[in-house]
């Protein structure tokens, strides 16, 4: 169904990049009421395997298999939910067929695989039978200067990549994106040509920089995160579409390969109240964001160190701080944004981004149509992330009470 709020715009290129910047197209001045799109439920787990050290990522397979990297355990495996049956791919070292620290994973056309190995500075193509195939560093010299940076957040349908920090790392500016900038660029680029095209711009988000010393006296600069700070989130469809979600009004956009924007009308959301429980979760979650770092960083066998040179260097500039334990150091604001993470999109092209809600509290995505239409609403058991999808399935992660990792499938409901 299209929505008749959504207002398509043809674009040049030129054009394009210029207004996503700005506001696009004229806004109803009233978000929809409350209430007015069904909630849904996922219900219990068709299947459950669990015992990673991690979820870092996961990749799912044309044959419903599942790729899962396990950055903290060091392994790579191929799950099989159905059977029940768990095998460990490649091996621990530094040779061909070896990894130690698979931390994420992404779909290549022809259903191979490309796995990032930040610990041994590298990324290498998986073939669809799991074989490790051509291999390249994640950092490299760039011969204009600085350093080439293999760090893709998405990569579409046709093997393109995209992110918010470009595929060249000036480390005499740091790691780009921070505070002061009127707009962050989400970039576009492939691994035979790392030159990158924008397809789309967010409000910037801010983020402070902060010097931490080690205890060996050394400098470190490090990103402190703003408790909270609204910003926008993104995601790609295989066909290279890219969702948008607006923080200043909550709506989405979807900008479509061919330069056409569709802008939904704004989603009606009740702001929570930032107190003592939203705090201290805020607090853990990034003392876990600086571990998952350290694992990264430190790696193991000759991998990514403070100390190891080019690869190090620019490491240290991406290093994400999780700052003070203490709540009373930082500045709260009164409500939390509307919505948190990136933007997933399911295999009917729907965007689904998770919708802050107050600690303890299920969590609940927002569901958007391809013409940005705000569909529905689908609840998931509290610290039930989702990962993925399959065909007419759901794959979301969560932890236990040891802190062990776990995945469940779901059935997708009825929208």
């Amino acid at each position: 169904m299209s929505n008749p709020t959504a207002r398509c715009h043809r674009l040049t290129p030129f054009a394009l990049i210029t207004a996503l910047g700005l506001s696009g197209c004229a806004q109803d001045d009233a978000a929809a009421p409350a209430g007015t799109v069904p909630r849904h439920e996922l219900g219990e787990p068709e299947a459950v395997s669990g015992d990673f050290g991690s979820v870092s990522d996961i990749r799912v397979r044309r044959d419903g298999s599942l790729l899962v990297a396990d950055g903290t355990g060091g392994e790579l495996v191929l799950l099989d939910l159905d059977l029940g049956t768990r095998t460990v791919v490649g091996g621990r070292g530094e040779g061909p067929g070896e990894y130690q620290a698979p931390t994420r994973i992404w779909p290549l056309p022809g259903d191979s695989t490309l796995l990032l190995d930040a610990s041994n500075n590298r990324v290498t193509v998986l073939t669809p039978d799991l074989s490790f195939g051509a291999t390249r560093p994640m950092f490299e010299m760039d011969p204009a200067g600085g350093i080439l940076l293999l760090n893709p957040r998405v990569i579409d349908g046709s093997g393109r990549m995209y992110n918010t920090t470009g595929f060249s790392l000036n480390l005499g500016a740091g790691a780009g994106g921070g505070s002061g900038a009127d707009s962050v660029p989400v970039v576009r680029a492939t691994l035979d040509d790392l030159n990158p095209d924008t397809v789309a711009r967010l409000a910037p988000r801010s983020t402070p920089l902060v010097e931490m010393r080690s205890n060996r006296g050394g400098a470190m600069t490090t990103m402190q995160r703003t408790p909270y700070s609204s910003s926008d989130s993104w995601g790609v469809a295989p066909d290279g579409s890219v969702a948008v979600a607006r923080a200043a009004d909550y709506h989405l956009e979807w900008i479509s390969s061919d330069g056409s924007i569709r802008i939904g009308a704004p989603v009606a959301w009740d702001a929570v109240p930032v107190g003592q429980a939203e705090k201290e979760a805020w607090v853990r979650e990034q003392s876990g964001r600086s571990v998952q770092m350290a694992t990264f960083v430190t790696g193991g066998g000759g991998g990514v160190s403070p100390s190891s040179g080019m690869a190090g260097a620019a490491a240290r500039a991406m290093t994400l701080g999780g700052g003070s334990d203490d709540v009373d150091d930082y500045e709260w604001p009164e409500t939390l944004p509307p919505f948190t993470g990136g933007i997933r999109i399911d295999p009917e092209g729907r965007a689904w981004l998770r919708r802050h809600q107050p600690v303890g509290a299920p969590f609940l995505y927002d569901i958007f149509t391809p013409d940005a239409e705000h569909a529905g609403t689908v609840e998931v058991a509290e610290g039930h992330t989702v990962m993925g999808f399959g065909d007419d399935v759901v794959y979301a992660t969560f932890r236990d009470e040891v802190d062990l990792a776990y995945i469940a499938r779901y059935r997708l409901p009825e929208m």
